[in-house]
């Protein structure tokens, strides 16, 4: 009858797309960021000097996730291959996708090129975003694109999201709440084979810190930031009283679960990014103003209770994320050359040669950067050697044992460990790292000023920016390979490392999606990710600036564009992670969608107009 009716008005009913249709779409938005399950593996990183002797690592949240992501894309793919061919759809395009291409294709020839292949295919330790990842991310959105360009599907695929989001929102709650669903009994068995012997499962985050099934409590801000925004305008596009209720209640419990994650850069995100849908709804937030100020004083309220429950602490992050306090390092510098050690501290340099005597006793010579001696003399009770002179208020010592031959240097505190005699045929000098490793300490490239004086900017981000930054520039053109960060890394640099409170750490990611982009990637391929992605929001902006919604898809569609700027914001501070990458995609894509059917439909409306008026 509807198809009879719309025949009748001389206008073409919407297609219904099937449910199987939607099924990779309603995996990746509600069931794959659910999935949590131990993997065991083994790291491949064994060959490189700076990691551990540990080569076996578990992981939860992010491998499993990684697998069924590639299993929703090959049912991505099929589907598209049957609707074109089979159905006999015509294959959807714009021109806001050729950048989004570009970076899918350079991403490839980034990961055939790169030295370290094998990781960029299979993934790598704490990450496992591998190049099929990417090509994942990219056909997601496409998909998602191709699909919701009507009115049917969105309104289709809506409630299954909404029960995804209801399910974390459920198992973010068990967190808040210090009653963690991943620490019950029944939980961990749901997480571990059953062929697991261990004992109860240890968990690296404080109860009542919201990690929901994303890895990390920083990852909580993007899931959130991208949610709330969606189920604000599905609050104005449902007509029933007890769904926008639902949608309320979630948002609410949505938000106090961010505020237990304690993610800083979420909390700003959401803000911002609701402050952005309020002037582009302005109209229809005018005309429900109570709504809005009672949203307000619930945020308020949320965000003073989680900061009293967890003593300050919430006010405490917040004000440390704009702390630019500038810092003084006197350890700047060790180098382990062929014959010498070179150590840098307060802008004076001391050179320590160390040799072997006949009976194998090491033989000290020490001196500064101009080749003068610099004295030194057994302590009081003949353990170590004192430097008699200010400049180098160190003391050091041989050391030998079944583990280590060497020398020991104490500074600051500190002690640093160097030896000659661990390689074999090789008698230059080494230091002695975290977990055994046997590495070389050389001179870093220097980055930014203020990210130099500022190595704990952005909570200890601002050495990890520091040292990054440099990286953009010898991986230009196609990267180290994707997910092969933690390789292009100096992960050497045990000075930077101890001068900004990461000592005895490998890191792994660069805590900035741009910065992960350009250096595993290459800086072409950011550039066309970031076209892509300017170029939606521009788009976005200008449909939905005077748009008077007062349809369902709008309402949506703007919602989209919101919760797309609040994600983006997030990643300026926060990495790409399987864990909530493919839900970004996927609503990017929809987001994609949307617009192309409101853009179509204004252009149909406006010809049709001046048709009328020529008549």
């Amino acid at each position: 009858m509807a198809s009879q009716n719309a025949k009748k008005k001389g206008t073409a009913a919407e297609p219904k797309y099937p449910l199987g249709l939607l099924l990779p779409i309603i995996a990746v938005l509600s069931v794959i960021p659910l999935i949590t399950y131990m993997y065991s593996y083994e790291t491949k990183l064994g060959k490189f000097e700076w990691y551990t002797s540990q080569t076996s690592a578990v992981d939860f949240f992010l491998h499993t996730k990684l697998i069924w992501f590639l299993v929703a894309c090959a049912c991505m793919i099929f589907c598209l291959v049957y609707m074109i061919f089979a159905d006999e759809q015509k294959a959807a395009w714009c021109k806001i996708l050729i950048p989004l291409a570009i970076y899918c294709g350079i991403s490839f020839i980034s990961a055939l090129a790169s030295s370290n292949r094998d990781f960029c295919f299979s993934g790598i330790y704490e990450q496992f975003e591998p190049v099929w990842a990417l090509m994942g991310y990219c056909l997601t959105a496409y998909y998602c694109f191709f699909i919701m360009r009507t009115e049917a599907a969105v309104k289709r695929i809506m409630p299954w999201f909404v029960a995804g989001i209801t399910v974390m929102v459920l198992l973010g709650l068990s967190q808040a709440l210090k009653h963690d669903f991943f620490r019950t009994s029944l939980g961990q068995k749901l997480m571990t084979p059953s062929t697991y012997k261990g004992g109860p499962l240890k968990f690296n985050f404080e109860e009542g810190r919201t990690y929901l099934s994303l890895y990390n409590p920083n990852y909580v801000g993007f899931y959130v930031c991208l949610i709330v925004p969606i189920l604000v305008g599905l609050i104005f596009a449902f007509k029933k009283v007890w769904a926008k209720i639902g949608c309320a209640v979630l948002i609410v419990s949505l938000m106090l679960i961010l505020f237990a994650s304690q993610s800083r850069a979420g909390i700003l995100a959401v803000i911002f990014s609701l402050i952005v849908m309020l002037l582009c709804m302005r109209k229809v937030f005018i005309k429900n103003i109570k709504i809005v100020i009672a949203a307000i004083a619930v945020f308020i309220v949320a965000f003073i209770g989680i900061n009293v429950a967890n003593q300050g602490i919430l006010l405490d992050r917040m004000k440390s994320m704009f702390s630019t306090e500038a810092e003084y390092h006197p350890l700047s510098e060790i180098t382990t050359n062929d014959d010498n050690v070179s150590i840098v501290y307060n802008n004076e340099t001391l050179i320590i040669k160390c040799t072997q005597d006949a009976n194998g006793t090491d033989q000290f010579s020490l001196t500064d950067k101009s080749g003068k001696e610099v004295a030194f003399a057994l302590n009081e009770d003949s353990s170590s050697y004192v430097i008699n002179d200010e400049r180098f208020p160190f003391s050091f010592s041989s050391i030998r044992s079944d583990s280590f031959n060497g020398y020991q240097i104490t500074i600051d505190d500190k002690t640093w460990y160097f030896t000659n005699m661990m390689k074999e045929n090789d008698s230059t000098f080494y230091t002695y790292g975290p977990g055994g490793a046997i590495m070389k300490l050389t001179k870093q490239t220097k980055s930014l000023s203020f990210l130099e004086n500022h190595l704990h900017f952005a909570n200890m981000r601002g050495y990890i920016w520091a040292r990054t930054l440099p990286l953009l520039k010898k991986y230009f053109l196609l990267g180290s390979g994707p997910d092969t960060f933690i390789i292009a890394f100096p992960n050497n640099d045990l000075v930077g490392l101890y001068n900004s409170g990461h000592i005895n750490e490998i890191i792994t990611k660069p805590h900035c999606t741009l910065m992960q982009i350009g250096v595993q990637t290459g800086v072409i391929s950011l550039i066309a990710w970031l076209v892509f992605f300017i170029w939606y929001l521009v788009s976005s902006l200008k449909l939905y600036w005077k748009h008077d919604f007062s349809g369902y898809l709008p309402k949506i569609g703007v919602s989209i564009f919101v919760g797309v700027i609040g994600y983006l914001i997030i990643s300026l501070t926060n990495d790409s992670c399987i864990a909530v990458a493919p839900v970004f995609y996927a609503v990017t894509g929809m987001g994609l969608g949307i617009n192309y059917k409101l853009k179509k439909d204004q252009k149909e409306t406006g010809t049709a107009q001046i048709k009328e008026v020529a008549k």
